[in-house]
């Protein structure tokens, strides 16, 4: 045996290293393949072997995934898990089955990788600079001065007015949209002066709704079980807690919340009050959270009963009055306010569901959502959430925007969906 296969023999049975890129539809099924031991899902494409592309997103090509897929270090290959086809992909391995499927089908295209690295894709872009720069300014980086021009691409800084007023370097960065550290699809064009944001923009998302009922949504029209509406509340928050732990580098709290979302049922309340013990005995909220990301305005839902303010639209549910249902609030208004207030309010869903029975809530034109206030008619509390974005990030170190983003719950993909009327 040469040792092409040797190494082929050696992959089996070790860590797959993925990049997703994730269009609508698709944030659990990624979430849940972080809970296998077969895949490492990495944050960058410069360390992965495979880019696994999962989800719906617009007709045509997939804004910035040629510039990714040639970030993989060769040799490399691209799954294409459900969905339509890439125009960009053509030799992507397509996988329609469930979890299961994606994860042979990964494991084996990485096998036959390290055999026989000549199976790799080759690069989707031609090997030029992507703007005309060499030569340009009279120190022919592409700058009018000494600062400024995007040589390889690359801008490089400029100098301008500070919030403090100082005159320091400016540099415009494009992040996402496929970056893991931030929710798919969620594009920021911002200017940073060293790792502060001084101004911040978000992009097109570059992704659509995936198919399937949302069951708040149909609540809007429609009585739907509240033990259902309830499950459903802590399963979303677990999923969202899991992912600000991710990203504060607590991979194994993250992934016990991830396993709870799996295993909870009503009225067990036990492991996520020990979870909540064990964040409190790991210095979370003293040491990353606090102070991170305070909001003066309430916005919708649970970020703003992270305020102090009880707007929950659950009130006015004379079902929900008969469970004896008040909101939870929390006072703080910061990142750790939010967490704890996820927590509570994951309590309180797990006691609601077994409360209720049989009994049913919704078919009155709104209903409290995980992320706030679904109205029919009025846009979706997701899409607030992601215009107050700009706001509160801005004058933010980069390592605290990203938990604010967690902590808000941002997510693209339903800021762009439309209520029904």
């Amino acid at each position: 045996m040469g040792l092409r296969g040797w190494l082929g023999r050696l992959a089996v049975g070790v860590e797959v290293p993925v990049f997703p890129v994730v269009g609508g539809g698709a944030r659990e099924a990624i979430q849940d393949l972080r809970l296998r031991p077969e895949l490492e899902l990495v944050d960058s494409p410069r360390h992965a072997a495979v880019m696994l592309v999962v989800g719906a997103f617009p007709p045509g090509d997939v804004d910035g995934l040629a510039q990714v897929h040639d970030q993989l270090a060769p040799p490399r290959r691209t799954v294409r898990w459900g969905g339509e086809p890439v125009a960009s992909l053509p030799d992507a391995v397509v996988v329609d089955g469930g979890e299961d499927a994606v994860v042979a089908a990964i494991t084996e295209t990485f096998a036959e990788l390290m055999s026989d690295p000549d199976r790799g894709e080759p690069p989707i872009l031609p090997d030029v600079d992507p703007v005309e720069w060499r030569g340009v300014g009279p120190y022919g980086q592409g700058g009018m001065g000494m600062t400024g021009g995007t040589p390889y691409g690359r801008p490089m800084a400029e100098r301008g007015p500070a919030r403090d007023g100082l005159e320091l370097d400016r540099v415009p960065i494009t992040i996402g949209p496929w970056l893991p550290t931030l929710p798919p699809g969620l594009r920021l064009d911002v200017v940073f002066q060293g790792d502060v944001l001084q101004e911040v923009e978000v992009g097109p998302a570059p992704i659509v709704p995936g198919e399937g009922s949302d069951l708040f949504v149909r609540a809007l029209t429609e009585p739907v079980p509240i033990a259902e509406m309830e499950l459903a509340r802590a399963r979303h928050h677990l999923r969202l807690l899991a992912e600000i732990l991710r990203v504060e580098d607590l991979a194994v709290a993250s992934r016990r919340a991830l396993r709870l979302v799996h295993g909870i049922r009503p009225g067990a309340t036990g492991e996520v009050e020990r979870l909540a013990a064990a964040l409190v005995r790991a210095g979370l909220y003293a040491l990353a959270l606090r102070g991170v990301g305070r909001l003066d305005r309430p916005p919708p839902g649970p970020a703003a009963r992270a305020t102090g303010v009880a707007v929950d639209a659950r009130s006015d549910d004379p079902e929900y009055r008969k469970l004896g249902f008040e909101p939870v609030t929390v006072e703080g208004g910061d990142a750790a306010a939010r967490v704890r207030l996820l927590l509570a309010e994951t309590v309180q869903a797990l006691e609601l569901a077994a409360k209720a029975g049989p009994a049913r809530a919704g078919g009155r034109g709104v209903v409290e959502a995980p992320r706030g206030r679904l109205e029919v008619g009025e846009p979706p509390p997701e899409r607030t959430l992601l215009d107050l974005a700009p706001e509160v990030l801005v004058g933010q170190e980069w390592g605290d925007a990203v938990t604010i983003i967690h902590t808000l719950d941002l997510d693209v993909e339903a800021a762009g969906r439309e209520i029904p009327v």
